[in-house]
């Protein structure tokens, strides 16, 4: 029996050829350099046309020239077994088609480190506001204003996944308090008090800084809308790095217009998705200008680091896969709406 094929793009297996070279698993690499050459055992073959049973989706295969070679085989590759992603989400209709194939899919949370410090920073510079620093420079002055301490602020972390979890470790480091939101907890979680979904209208209230990290499904769209909001402590701040469809924007943006809500973090919103999904532009969409948004183009998980760990976390999993062992972060269609959360 042929060892397992492996697909993966040629700029992401020669970034990390050492690591795989080390790892000497019994598999063999498919490496597609472009969309009509891919080389297996020495030989060249059409991309298509490769016996894949796994696919390592990194970001060469999903966009870019390779893309419809890999799409072609998500689709149709009879002998595919299992796809690991570089993401950590898996409601993209890309990562929905592979699960509705039967094929095994992994995520993963090699972000989640990169993502942690973002919103530490991001919480850091409205906090000790910064932007008026860089304006008082600006005009050759000292002010003398106390700036907010994270130290015994109250934090509901929505979604504790590996990047809620990480989070909550960094914020409860700085003496912050953390609620953590989750549906199925462990009783091993880093958090001061833990809650459930149904409770977080109780506690809400509570809390300086809002983060959303738990994934996109049924029961989590638009969970931030007016009601939600209304039961917001006034002035505190709400960080979205996980799906856009968790809030509604022309509520916070009615939140912060009024002065309720202090201000808000969007790293995914519906100009990034309008962008990412269907090439349109809202270069007039007021979340660009608004003085109280922080808004940025899904940058949250760009750490340096994150390659290296997704290279390695992809080796350890083939690792595992090979010895027939279970794979971490696998997603399964029955627990979709409780993964991560």
């Amino acid at each position: 029996m042929p060892s397992p094929c492996v697909v993966i793009a040629k700029d992401a297996f020669e970034a990390w050829k050492p690591l795989f070279e080390a790892a000497a698993l019994p598999v063999r690499y498919a490496i597609i350099h472009d969309p009509e050459t891919a080389i297996l055992d020495g030989n060249r073959q059409d991309p298509k046309q490769l016996p894949a049973e796994v696919i390592w989706l990194t970001l060469e295969a999903l966009r870019g020239p390779l893309r419809r070679s890999f799409k072609h085989l998500l689709e149709n590759a009879p002998e595919l077994r299992w796809v690991h992603s570089i993401a950590a989400g898996y409601d993209m209709p890309i990562a929905q088609n592979i699960l509705k194939r039967g094929v095994r899919l992994t995520t993963s949370h090699v972000s989640s480190i990169s993502i942690a410090e973002y919103v530490m920073r991001a919480i850091l510079e409205r906090f000790q506001r910064t932007d008026l620093a860089r304006e008082a420079r600006a005009r050759k002055e000292y002010p003398r204003d106390d700036f907010r301490e994270i130290y015994h602020s109250n934090w509901l972390i929505y979604g504790l996944g590996s990047i809620g979890s990480q989070i909550a470790e960094r914020a409860g480091a700085f003496g912050a308090h953390t609620i953590g939101v989750r549906r199925n907890p462990s009783g091993t979680e880093a958090v001061d008090q833990l809650i459930t979904p149904a409770e977080v209208a109780q506690h809400v209230g509570r809390a300086d800084v809002v983060v959303l990290s738990v994934p996109s499904t049924a029961d989590t769209q638009k969970i931030v809308n007016a009601e939600f909001i209304a039961r917001m402590k006034p002035g505190a701040m709400l960080v979205n790095i996980a799906r856009a469809a968790l809030v509604d924007e022309a509520a916070i943006l009615a939140a912060l217009d009024s002065g309720h809500l202090d201000w808000a973090m969007l790293d995914v919103h519906s100009v990034e998705e309008a962008w990412l999904y269907r090439k349109e532009r809202m270069d007039d969409s007021p979340l660009w200008t608004h003085p109280k948004i922080a808004l940025s183009q899904h940058a949250a998980a760009h750490g340096n680091g994150r390659h290296e760990r997704g290279a390695q976390l992809f080796i350890d999993n083939l690792r595992r896969y090979s010895a027939d062992e279970p794979l971490p972060d696998e997603v399964r269609l029955d627990k979709w709406a409780l993964s991560g959360s």
